[in-house]
């Protein structure tokens, strides 16, 4: 299965067999990003680069942590080129996407990452109203329809939520 709506993070960790190693990227700290129409350029330029920054550092510390033990490198341009085999890049824009378009602040607050000796897990945070997941899901509701839904439930890794019903935390978590 994977989208599981019972797995919670204390339980992953376990899996993963968690070694401390844990890593935020901050993409905005306060609960007032307004859509990007509403930002001025600069404001809007700014929160890219923070976003951008935020994605590359997630991949930058994967692929110097695993690189020795996987066959290839996690690169963010695997999901621009439809290359489905690098989980990391497709959960990295689809679900930081579906914040862009659907959370209440317009932007994911803050990406996390936590390092085991057996995989790592990857969380996408939002403020704001959450959103039920499984719901969601169940349903397939419209409004919702962007395409991370579609890769959670095809992906190889698994997808947890911090909460099936007020979700705002996205989990993937990858066993090697």
């Amino acid at each position: 299965m994977v989208l599981n709506f019972q797995l919670q993070l204390p339980q992953a960790l376990l899996e993963i067999a968690y070694t401390s190693q844990y890593h935020s990227f901050i993409i905005h700290d306060k609960e007032t990003i307004l859509p990007s129409p509403l930002l001025n350029s600069q404001q809007h330029d700014q929160f890219i680069e923070q976003y951008a920054a935020a994605k590359w550092g997630v991949v930058d510390l994967l692929n110097n942590q695993y690189s020795s033990i996987l066959p290839f490198k996690f690169d963010l341009y695997n999901w621009a080129t439809h290359n489905t085999n690098d989980e990391v890049a497709y959960f990295l824009t689809e679900a930081g996407s579906n914040c862009m378009n659907y959370a209440q602040f317009k932007a994911p607050h803050t990406f996390h990452l936590w390092c085991g000796r057996n995989g790592f897990i990857i969380g996408i945070e939002q403020k704001g109203q959450p959103f039920p997941a499984q719901l969601i899901d169940e349903k397939n509701i419209k409004q919702n329809e962007g395409a991370a839904f579609e890769f959670y439930r095809r992906c190889k890794g698994i997808i947890f939520f911090d909460n099936t019903t007020e979700t705002r935390i996205v989990y993937l978590q990858v066993r090697l």
